[in-house]
């Protein structure tokens, strides 16, 4: 199985509270990786630390030959690394549809000589984009509201339209932060169906940090599980539901009963 991301001895320290500790990830391609722990087990630090929001104390973040360690966000997100964050906001002012040919804007051909001349090149690529986020908007159950003020939508079609916005950008990894926060059980099962789709569809990894355990156990082919800064286990789901270190760091039996599908 290919490597998409591997960071390597992650470790980060705010005076002395050590926030990570020696943290060691892997996402292989094509695969959904679920990050679990309680609070404060350094979770959110990993994730800002591999998004180029944090900057690490020591360790590598490689995206294939690149290190992403050092770089800031909107270089990280070029680089083929896309963060979406708990909290989906649109970009005022535009539709639907709008919201996901934002994320595309990097990929138009021609530069600005050819949008204000409107060159045939142009033009073909901006049928092409159209199309395209049609297609996305499809994937995500959101194409018959593309052309709404975005900001009428739900929360839980916003963060559908955040993801496929993100998407739109073509990156090789995506960071999922909290997706399923706040979402009822009919939106979760469509948050569920669209991430499968993305490695499914999309051909992407994807990487998923939630506090809804059956929701992360779930959808992930892999779980890496932490506690006070550590990763204490990695594994399938169901190597990690059995692992002593996270039954007794994390999971209560009675959740583990719910990740099973057996009433608590």
């Amino acid at each position: 199985m290919t490597t998409s991301l591997t960071a390597t001895a992650i470790s980060k320290s705010y005076g002395g509270v050590h926030a990570l500790r020696d943290v060691d990830l892997t996402v292989p391609e094509r695969t959904i990786v679920g990050l679990i722990g309680p609070n404060g087990a350094g979770k959110s630090t990993l994730l800002k630390s591999l998004s180029g929001f944090v900057v690490p104390d020591a360790g590598t973040i490689m995206l294939g030959s690149v290190n992403l360690a050092r770089l800031d966000p909107s270089r990280v997100a070029r680089g083929g690394l896309v963060t979406t964050f708990q909290h989906a906001t649109p970009i005022a002012g535009l539709s639907v549809i709008g919201n996901v040919l934002v994320g595309m804007t990097e990929q138009h051909k021609g530069g600005l000589f050819a949008a204000l001349c409107g060159t045939p090149g142009y033009r073909a690529s901006e049928r092409q984009q159209r199309d395209r986020a049609h297609g996305l908007l499809r994937s995500f159950g959101l194409e018959r509201l593309a052309d709404l003020d975005a900001a009428g939508l739900s929360f839980g079609q916003l963060r559908l339209l955040e993801i496929a916005r993100a998407v739109a950008a073509e990156p090789r990894i995506l960071l999922l932060d909290e997706p399923a926060a706040g979402l009822n059980r009919v939106e979760i099962d469509g948050m569920t169906e669209a991430i499968r789709s993305l490695r499914d569809e999309h051909g992407m990894s994807v990487l998923v940090v939630d506090h809804d355990v059956p929701f992360v156990f779930g959808i992930s082919d892999r779980i890496t599980a932490m506690n006070f800064g550590r990763v204490i286990a990695e594994g399938t789901p169901s190597e990690i539901e059995r692992d002593g270190a996270v039954r007794s760091a994390y999971l209560s039996v009675e959740t583990t009963d719910v990740a099973e599908g057996r009433d608590s």
